[in-house]
C-alpha cells in the first residue's frame, strides 16, 4: 500500500465533531503532501467563519491519527482560508491546548465540546441500530433488555454489521454499560418511554444529517466543486 493511501485511511477516522461524518467524505481534505517521513495535510471548511473550536478538534485529530503511521516522523496540519488559520495551525503544530492558542478569547478547553458531540453521535448511531433491529422484527422489550455481549454476538446482515460497528465504536467511547442500548450515562431504557426516546434520537440524527448536507453545499459553492448529485449522475 502506497504512503498516500495509508494517510487517507487514517484521515477516514477524522470526523467533523458536529456532523459525525469523516472529513474525507465531506470533502474537507484538500490535499496531502508527503516527503519521506513528513506529511502535510491541507484541509478547508465550508465558510471562513466556521467555529474555531470545531476546527481545532479536527486539526488535532488529523495530527493524532496520521502520526500513528509507523513511518511518519512529522505531521503538519494546514487549515486554509479560515479566520483563525494561523492560531489553529501554530497551536496544533506546537501541541498547545485550545485555550493556550486563543488566550482570553477561548471559553475553555475542548473536552466538554468533544463530549457534547460524542453524545449526539451516540444518539444518531443508536437510532439507526435500533431502527434496523425493529425492521428485523425484534420487539422493543427485547431491545431494551438486550445485553451488549448479545448484540456483539448476533448474526446480522451486512448492513446490520456496519451499523453495529459504528454504534459500538461510539458507545464504547461513552460508557461501559452491560446494556446494548443504554442512555449515554449507561442507564437502562424505560419501556413506557421507549417510543419517545427513539423519536428524540431520530430528531438528533435528522438534524445532523441536514447540517451535513448544508455544509457540503456551502463547501461546493465556496470552492466551485461538483455537487454530490452531479457525481452520482456521472457514475
Amino acid at each position: 500500500m502506497n504512503k498516500e493511501k495509508q494517510v487517507y485511511e487514517r484521515l477516514d477516522k477524522v470526523y467533523d465533531p458536529e456532523l459525525d461524518q469523516p472529513l474525507t467524505e465531506l470533502g474537507f481534505i484538500d490535499r496531502t503532501i508527503i516527503k519521506d517521513d513528513q506529511v502535510e495535510v491541507i484541509f478547508r471548511l465550508p465558510t471562513y467563519w466556521c467555529s474555531p473550536n470545531f476546527a481545532y478538534i479536527m486539526a488535532e485529530d488529523i495530527k493524532k491519527y496520521v502520526s500513528e503511521l509507523h513511518w511518519v516522523n512529522q505531521v503538519t496540519v494546514n487549515l486554509i482560508d479560515h479566520c483563525a488559520s494561523d492560531e489553529i495551525n501554530q497551536g496544533v503544530t506546537d501541541g498547545k491546548r485550545f485555550s493556550e492558542s486563543f488566550g482570553g478569547e477561548a471559553g475553555g478547553d475542548l473536552e466538554e465540546v468533544r463530549k457534547t458531540f460524542q453524545i449526539k453521535a451516540f444518539y444518531a448511531r443508536q437510532e439507526k441500530m435500533i431502527k434496523h433491529l425493529l425492521s428485523e422484527n425484534m420487539p422493543k422489550e427485547r431491545i431494551i433488555t438486550l445485553s451488549f455481549d448479545e448484540l456483539n454476538g448476533m448474526g446480522l446482515s451486512k448492513e446490520g454489521q456496519q451499523l453495529r460497528e459504528r454504534y459500538v465504536e461510539k458507545k464504547t467511547q461513552l460508557n461501559q454499560s452491560t446494556y446494548a442500548f443504554p442512555t449515554p450515562e449507561g442507564e437502562a431504557l424505560n419501556r413506557d418511554e421507549f417510543e419517545d426516546y427513539v423519536r428524540n434520537l431520530k430528531r438528533t440524527r435528522l438534524s445532523m444529517e441536514f447540517n451535513g448536507h448544508y455544509c457540503r453545499g456551502l463547501l461546493e459553492a465556496r470552492y466551485k466543486l461538483p455537487s454530490n448529485e452531479d457525481k452520482l449522475v456521472k457514475n
